[in-house]
């Protein structure tokens, strides 16, 4: 975010707070807040607390960016629970997926190249085999497996851009990690 459209944030939600000093809200909501949203992350975690600290980053972002729209931010611990828990469950799904052989070669191609010949025999059957896979996806599909897994982007954000219901984006990405699973399997 860039200079002004952060000035320009902050003042917009001074404007809807009526208060005029939206820094000292969030500093006190994070500090009122933080050590629930962090002991919820690092349970999800599991004792992980770069983990958990990434987590409560992204959570206090989007009240950040969502506070103008809520309507008692003196009562958040629900709000925050729920967008912490959620934060934390599309993070275990993108580094489950992140874990998949596939995509760790995928992510890691550009250090092929230092690795040993035989290494970088392995690897480059195993990319073709993921580029195959890939291509043999219908076309929104693989543009869903990109968006929600290479991207990072959640389902959500992918109804918007591509207007499409969520449920048919959460069909297309099960049909999608299936057919990918199989034909890696074989």
């Amino acid at each position: 975010m860039s200079g002004r459209a952060a000035v320009s944030k902050v003042q917009g939600i001074d404007a809807a707070r009526g208060d005029g000093n939206v820094a000292a809200l969030l500093d006190r909501l994070y500090r009122r807040h933080h050590r629930a949203v962090y002991q919820l992350a690092l349970r999800y975690g599991l004792g992980n607390e770069a983990w958990a600290e990434d987590v409560v980053q992204d959570v206090f972002l989007t009240l950040f960016d969502r506070l103008p729209t809520l309507a008692n931010v003196e009562q958040l611990d629900g709000w925050l629970y729920r967008v912490t828990t959620n934060r934390c469950l599309r993070k275990l799904r993108r580094d489950s997926f992140l874990k998949r052989p596939l995509v760790r070669w995928l992510l890691a191609r550009d250090r092929v190249a230092e690795a040993s010949p035989e290494q970088q025999v392995f690897a480059r059957r195993d990319l073709e085999r993921a580029r195959s896979a890939l291509a043999a996806l219908p076309a929104r599909e693989r543009v869903v497996v990109g968006m929600c897994h290479l991207d990072g982007k959640s389902q959500r954000e992918v109804c918007e851009t591509l207007g499409l219901s969520k449920g048919y984006v959460s069909k297309l990405l099960a049909r999608a990690l299936a057919r990918l699973e199989e034909a890696l399997d074989d």
